[in-house]
């Protein structure tokens, strides 16, 4: 699926759902760096309504949890990842099958006090409505926490023709099934990631260059050397104004 209006990596992720759920936890990328340095930046959930945008097969839904998070909703484009995340999480959080790049009309105004968003609004092409989305459903003074690609690793990674504003890569994924997935995504520069934020009534709190959890050094030293220098993912904190 590839036009404008259809998700650009729903049939990539159906196809990974299963053995993403099983193995990513462990692998450098996500178990090692962006899962810690996300649960770090969200810090203290206790008592909050807590929105979980591409929840994927629910590996941050089952920490907000265990971390005492009031109420807990959860969203992704892919029912086979929707399941994966019922069996991490059973009947404790509402999970939906939903479009990011579409207005969330399961969720009322005002009806949350923390969004968090694990590398997932990247799939989107225009940022304006999920981010008009999230602002709505935010109560004032709201957090927005969510990763993203930083823009340097996805200038390496997808080699886009120029680093400005944003284009439609592909990258193969491997280690994950027997066979390589391909898998569509966006080279986004620095620049269409904040001007879209701040145009959406959001204010920046904090931006986090990822590094790897210092276990990484004994379990992968080459991996620990190589994201201690070129960080792979960025993480933006925001509230609404």
């Amino acid at each position: 699926m590839s036009t404008d209006d259809q998700p650009v990596a729903f049939e990539a992720y159906e196809a990974l759902a299963s053995a993403y759920s099983a193995i990513a936890a462990t692998k450098a990328e996500n178990g090692h760096m962006e899962h810690p340095a996300m649960r770090a930046q969200i810090g203290d959930v206790s008592g909050l309504k807590v929105l979980d945008a591409g929840c994927g097969p629910g590996f941050l839904l089952r920490y907000l949890l265990d971390q005492g998070a009031g109420e807990v909703v959860g969203f992704d484009i892919s029912p086979a990842m929707i399941n994966e995340a019922r069996k991490r999480v059973g009947d404790k959080v509402a999970l939906h099958v939903a479009d990011m790049a579409k207005p969330l009309d399961f969720l009322p105004g005002r009806c949350c006090d923390l969004i968090v968003s694990s590398l997932a609004i990247d799939y989107i092409r225009d940022w304006s409505v999920p981010l008009a989305e999230f602002r709505r459903v935010l109560v004032k003074g709201g957090r927005l926490v969510f990763s993203v690609q930083h823009p340097t690793a996805a200038w390496e990674w997808y080699g886009p023709p120029t680093a400005y504003g944003v284009h439609l890569c592909k990258a193969v994924w491997k280690g994950f099934t027997e066979n390589p997935v391909t898998v569509p995504d966006h080279y986004r520069s620095f620049a269409e990631m904040m001007n879209p934020l701040i145009a959406a009534g959001f204010r920046l709190n904090q931006i986090k260059d990822v590094e790897p959890a210092p276990e990484l050094r004994e379990i992968d030293p080459r991996k620990y050397k190589k994201f201690s220098r070129e960080p792979s993912f960025m993480i933006i904190d925001a509230e609404v104004v």
